[in-house]
C-alpha cells in the first residue's frame, strides 16, 4: 500500500520524468474496479467525470508538476486540472515502450512522444480527476492531521497530542498513529518498523509511555520515515520506474516466527485494529 514515503517518492519521480509531457489520449475504465475511487453515481469529488470525459479533458494537456499530500499523489495538468492517484494499493508505472504495458489497468495515459503511464489498482486506490480549485474538497487529504516529516511536527507537538487524549478513552499506539489523531500518510505498513525500533508494542496505551519512551518514539518516527523517503520507499512497493523501494523492512509477514534481529525471540503476528501487527514480544512489551 502506498503510504507517505512512497507518495513523496512518486511525486519526485514524476517531476523528474513526466513533467513537460503532453497527453495524446487518456483511457480510463478498460477494466472497471469495484474499489477504484471516486465511485460512479456518488457525490464524491470527481465522480461527475465519465471515462469519455477523462479523454476529452486530458487530451492535449501537459503535466506541469507533481506533489504529494499524505498518501495522495497529485499531478497538475496545465493550470486548471489535477489528477489524484494513490491512497491504497496501486502500481503506477512509466513505460518507455508499449511492450511493457500491463494487460489490465484502470488508467492509461499515452503521451505524444509514444511513452505511457499506467495505473493498476490492487485492493483499492483512486484515479480522481478534478479542478484545481476543488483541492480542499479532496476526501483523502487529512488537512486536520499533521505531516510527521514537517517542521511543525516537533517533540512538543507530539507530547501535546498525547496529553490531549481524554482520560476516559483508550488510545493504543497503532490507533494513535493511524486514526486518532492519526498522522498524515501514515498507515499500518510504515508503523511496524517504527514501533519495533522504538521498542513500543502496537497495543501499548500511549498515556502509559514514559518521558524517555515518548522521546524515543518521536525521534524514531522522524528518522525512519525520512530513511524510507530517501531510499525511494519500502521494499514492498514499486516506484514509477517499476523498481522496488530501497528501504529494507524489518518486520513483515515473511519474518513471522523468525528470530528477532535484536534478541532472537520469534517474531509474532496478530490481528489487531483492522489489520496485522508484527512485533517482538521481548523487545516490545505490551505493558
Amino acid at each position: 500500500m502506498i503510504e507517505l514515503p512512497e507518495a513523496i517518492a512518486f511525486s519526485k519521480q514524476i517531476n523528474e520524468t513526466l513533467v513537460g509531457k503532453r497527453i495524446r489520449y487518456a483511457l480510463r475504465g478498460q477494466n472497471p474496479h469495484k474499489f477504484a475511487f471516486p465511485q460512479k453515481g456518488t457525490e464524491q469529488l470527481g465522480a461527475e467525470y465519465s471515462d469519455a470525459d477523462f479523454d476529452r479533458i486530458l487530451k492535449g494537456r501537459t503535466i506541469t508538476k507533481s506533489w504529494s499530500n499524505g498518501n495522495v499523489i497529485l499531478m497538475q495538468m496545465d493550470a486548471d486540472y489535477l489528477l489524484s492517484l494513490g491512497c491504497g494499493g496501486e502500481k503506477i508505472i512509466y513505460h518507455e515502450t508499449e511492450r511493457t504495458l500491463p494487460k489490465k489497468h484502470q488508467l492509461l495515459l499515452t503521451f505524444e512522444d509514444n511513452t505511457f503511464l499506467s495505473v493498476t489498482i490492487s485492493g483499492w486506490g483512486e484515479v480522481r480527476l478534478f479542478k484545481i480549485g476543488d483541492l480542499d474538497k479532496h476526501p483523502n487529504i487529512g488537512y486536520d492531521r499533521i505531516n510527521p516529516l514537517s517542521d511543525e511536527f516537533t517533540s512538543e507537538v507530539f507530547e501535546k497530542l498525547i496529553e490531549e487524549i481524554p482520560e476516559n478513552r483508550n488510545r493504543n499506539a497503532k490507533r494513535f498513529f493511524i486514526s486518532e489523531p492519526g498522522f498524515r500518510g501514515v498507515g499500518n505498513g510504515v508503523i511496524q518498523d517504527i514501533f519495533f525500533l522504538a521498542k513500543i508494542h502496537p497495543k501499548r496505551e500511549m498515556s502509559s509511555l514514559s518521558k524517555e519512551e515518548r522521546k524515543r518514539l518521536y525521534e524514531t518516527t522522524r528518522v525512519e520515515l525520512q530513511k524510507m523517503v530517501d531510499l525511494g520507499g519500502r521494499d514492498s512497493e514499486k516506484d514509477l520506474l517499476d523498481n522496488w523501494g530501497g528501504y529494507k523492512r524489518r518486520l513483515h509477514s515473511k519474518v513471522v516466527n523468525e528470530p528477532c534481529p535484536v534478541c532472537e525471540t520469534p517474531i509474532v503476528k496478530e490481528q489487531f485494529g483492522g489489520g496485522s501487527i508484527y512485533f517482538c514480544p521481548s523487545c516490545q512489551k505490551a505493558r
